[in-house]
């Protein structure tokens, strides 16, 4: 194949790639046809912009009273939330939920990028990136106005950065800058960065010394070494919160909750991998090189292989909760998400098929790295209980989303051999229904991106038009000095947008328990989110009939029926109801 980055994108390519970028624009902001917010953490993210746009800074430590203490530590979207507001002259909320998501889902451009350089052909680029973008674990973390979705973006644009580096040393420029802005964004992201780009590079010298480059990879394990450097820095000497929340309690407390172990560790594990390419490119002795496609049978049977093993795994959490969490999944759920695990199958077209471009083997060894990095979490979760901070910090669910970027382009290399076959075999209308069977494929997983409440544990990440009703009547009847218990999306909003201190997720036995010794005992006193404090009012809304979020690792419980009876009386008093949409003054003579 001839190298896709000396030739200009075809002009046809890029009105699809236009087409396909529109079509992710308009599935990001798609939550805000039906709901008035989207994003469990929005009043948090809102209230942060608005204090930046306020004050020129960020409220740090004591000073800030959300959820999230760390939140502050990573400014990546209250910076470009805040500046798309003051240059485009709109108000803080529509930057943050419009722009950041708009923003975010634009990562189609650099993924198609890379993809291009990984496998060279346009048509197969494109279609990859929109199975990688339209996949539900991506699409729904880009649709949030959050820090996870600018860091997505970030992420994607510096591993295309990198590859483009092996050649060419001037995309390193861009790529200090990326990653400059992807470790003051999302924390997470800039491990899957590392994780992608030294696993990937590692584990193709392994397997075919000297595919990345004739030379000795230094430079990018130099660039990774100071990236490492570079975060780690920025997380001990930049942050205020993070450490003490995430870092510490992640790693146990032990001696490596700290810069100089970790760094130590990580330039360990960079020079480890140095030795390890150097090794095997001197142990390697070549041979001939050629590519055995495989026969249709044997395609057959690795889909059939393929499909028993994702289904199979899938069931498990029928009975197993998901990874990292108390979720339990339902038949009607795994059937719900049948188009995603799908493309999973097809990834079985795949195989050998992206030997024949030189760098067309990354993608194999990408999600290898991040499928080994993702089983372990999975092993450790079960079976090492010291690494239980961690697991919490990083669940092996949380590597899906970026699992998906090497999956697209896998399953468009096997679905651009499937549809070439049956061309073959068939003729020009088999290959005309082939083409369609694609374009249902994209569509059906596109339907799929915002799973109804039912399908996805109770969770429901949308707030429907009644709870706006219920943030703006708190913000005309309820005394900002006044304390709200609450599921975690409404505790967000009335923090954010009120400024009252919310429970977030310490009232679990108010709303889904039927004990009322322990429901009065956390009116009397709860944290929130983080210091005790009695309870003066509490809302309910349609949404917690059907699952009550309050820990997102945990299963979102409906409102218990006790629950429902003891808010029919005292101590509660209704201060403003809207059908199911209830604030309730908790009168505290009777608590």
């Amino acid at each position: 194949m001839d190298d896709p980055g000396r030739r200009p994108v075809r002009r046809e390519t890029a009105l699809f790639l236009g087409g396909l970028a529109t079509l992710l624009v308009v599935l990001a902001v798609e939550p805000y046809v039906s709901y008035s917010l989207f994003g469990s953490d929005s009043g948090e993210y809102y209230t942060l912009t608005h204090a930046l746009l306020a004050t020129g800074h960020l409220p740090h430590g004591a000073a800030y009273v959300g959820w999230g203490t760390a939140y502050p530590d990573f400014p990546g979207i209250f910076l470009l939330s805040g500046a798309g507001s003051g240059a485009l002259g709109i108000d803080p909320f529509s930057a943050l939920t419009i722009l950041i998501p708009v923003v975010s889902a634009l990562s189609v451009f650099p993924l198609f990028l890379l993809f291009r350089r990984l496998y060279a052909h346009d048509s197969i680029a494109l279609l990859g990136a929109a199975f990688a973008s339209v996949a539900m674990p991506r699409m729904f973390s880009i649709a949030h106005p959050a820090p996870l979705a600018l860091g997505d973006f970030l992420c994607v644009a510096a591993i295309w950065l990198f590859v483009e580096g092996r050649r060419d040393s001037r995309f390193y420029l861009p790529l200090v800058l990326t990653s400059g802005a992807l470790i003051v964004t999302h924390h997470l992201s800039s491990f899957m960065f590392v994780l992608s780009a030294l696993g990937s590079l590692l584990l193709l010298e392994l397997w075919r010394p000297g595919l990345w480059s004739r030379r000795f990879p230094a430079r990018e394990l130099g660039f990774v070494a100071a990236f490492i450097t570079a975060t780690f820095a920025y997380w001990f000497y930049g942050t205020s919160s993070f450490v003490a929340t995430v870092i510490a309690p992640g790693l146990g407390g032990s001696a490596l909750a700290g810069f100089a172990a970790l760094e130590a560790l990580g330039l360990a594990g960079v020079g480890v991998v140095g030795l390890l390419v150097y090794w095997r490119r001197g142990a390697f002795r070549p041979r001939r090189a050629w590519v055995r496609m495989p026969s249709e049978r044997s395609l057959v049977r690795d889909m059939a292989i393929l499909a028993a093993l994702i289904f199979g795994g899938i069931a498990t959490i029928l009975f197993v909760p998901l990874p990292g969490t108390s979720q339990l999944a339902s038949p009607t759920a795994i059937l719900w998400f049948a188009p995603v695990l799908g493309m999973g199958i097809l990834t079985a077209g795949s195989r050998r098929a992206p030997t024949a471009s030189r760098l067309g083997p990354l993608s194999v060894t990408m999600a290898t790295a991040l499928g080994i990095a993702a089983a372990l979490t999975l092993l450790a979760t079960y079976y090492l209980s010291s690494a239980s901070g961690f697991v919490e910090a990083i669940p092996a669910s949380r590597y899906a989303e970026y699992l998906f970027i090497p999956i697209g382009l896998l399953a468009a290399i096997g679905v651009g051999g499937l549809v070439a076959r049956a061309g073959e075999r068939g003729g020009r209308r088999a290959l005309v229904a082939a083409s369609l069977g694609v374009v249902l494929l994209v569509a059906a997983n596109a339907a799929i991106v915002y799973p109804p409440q039912a399908e996805f544990g109770g969770f429901q990440e949308g707030y429907p038009p009644g709870d706006a009703a219920l943030w703006l009547w708190v913000s005309i009847g309820v005394p900002q000095n006044q304390v709200i218990a609450s599921s975690h999306p409404l505790s967000s909003a009335v923090f954010g947008f009120d400024g009252n201190r919310a429970t977030w997720d310490s009232t679990p036995a108010l709303f889904t328990g039927s004990n009322w010794t322990s429901a009065a005992a956390e009116l009397r006193s709860s944290d929130a989110p983080h210091s005790p404090f009695p309870i003066d009012v509490v809302i309910v809304d349609s949404v917690m009939y059907g699952g009550v979020a309050l820990d997102p690792s945990a299963a979102a419980l409906p409102l218990s029926s006790a629950a429902i009876a003891w808010f029919e009386q005292a101590p509660f008093l209704v201060l403003y109801e809207s059908g199911q949409d209830v604030t309730y003054l908790v009168d505290a003579a009777y608590v």
